[in-house]
């Protein structure tokens, strides 16, 4: 299996998240404010983050740029949490630019989106 094979796409699950999995949630809400804010925790980006996608790709490359080993980047939503489909949709582009660079640097780097049971 080839990294672009590995690479290709975000894996979704319906099932109880490892608790290693960052909730794209806040106040039972995923919108694009959630969303930036669990990256910006869960990755601990610097404080000058601008608080919006672009700034949050070019500080997940700096991550990726870090990575010795295969990873897999762990996501969670409840089910019954309100979702903005527009920031969700953002959320996922991001992870496939991501994913594409991660691809495009040979490093072996997977996506996981948790919707968990509510």
């Amino acid at each position: 299996m080839s990294l672009l094979d590995l690479n290709s796409s975000i894996t979704l699950l319906h099932a109880v998240a490892p608790a290693n999995a960052m909730s794209l949630a806040d106040n039972n809400s995923v919108n694009r404010d959630s969303i930036l804010h669990c990256l910006q925790t869960s990755f601990q980006f610097p404080d000058y983050f601008g608080g919006n996608f672009d700034a949050a790709y070019d500080l997940l490359l700096d991550k990726v740029d870090t990575l010795k080993q295969a990873t897999v980047w762990r996501f969670a939503i409840d089910s019954k949490a309100a979702v903005d489909e527009q920031a969700l949709a953002c959320w996922q582009q991001l992870m496939q630019d991501i994913l594409h660079y991660a691809t495009t640097k040979g490093i072996a780097l997977s996506v996981e989106l948790y919707i968990e049971p509510g």
